[in-house]
């Protein structure tokens, strides 16, 4: 068993030096590595490096939701002060009439139509309504829009509220929606 294995080995030994001699290939010693002339030339090709192909190109998606946000919207207010009914549209016999607008910066990844919707606080306000000054509706382009909403108040009930300058009496709730 040892002869044969003995006669394997001299057969690789034989087959490997063939094989450099046919194909003229010459190992050259740099430290532990090795590099290799090919086809007798003078270039050295070391270290040897395989490229990677690319073979498919598989796109990614993601997910993005219709986005729109008021800029600094906790810092703002609207504060109503009182105006001649005619201001705002109504007869005399609406008295006392009030009107206040607050501008905000709002930017969205859609086109958006604004809208408001009115909360009353207390029993202050009887009757009012809410419009944009201006455009209502914001370009889906992310970029920050100026837009102002004011909100008109008539046949208040002063005489219901605490006097100072900034009485709570509502909230505007900005709202949004595609522009279809």
């Amino acid at each position: 068993m040892i002869k044969r294995t003995l006669i394997a080995i001299a057969l690789l030994a034989l087959l490997a030096t063939s094989a450099h001699a046919a194909l003229n290939i010459t190992p050259l010693p740099f430290g532990d590595h090795h590099a290799i002339k090919v086809d007798g030339s003078d270039k050295v090709r070391w270290p040897w490096e395989y490229k990677a192909l690319d073979i498919c190109v598989i796109p990614i998606k993601m997910h993005v939701g219709m986005y729109a946000q008021v800029k600094d919207c906790k810092k703002k207010k609207l504060v109503l002060q009182q105006v001649d009914c005619g201001d705002i549209g109504e007869g005399a016999d609406k008295y006392p009439c009030y009107l206040g607008c607050v501008s905000f910066d709002i930017r969205a990844n859609f086109q958006v139509k604004m809208g408001a919707n009115l909360e009353k606080v207390g029993p202050t306000i009887k009757d009012w309504d809410w419009y944009y000054d201006g455009d209502d509706v914001v370009p889906g382009d992310g970029d920050y829009h100026s837009v102002k909403c004011c909100v008109k108040a008539w046949k208040t009930q002063i005489y219901k509220a605490a006097p100072g300058d900034e009485v709570d009496v509502g909230k505007l709730h900005i709202t949004v929606k595609p522009n279809a």
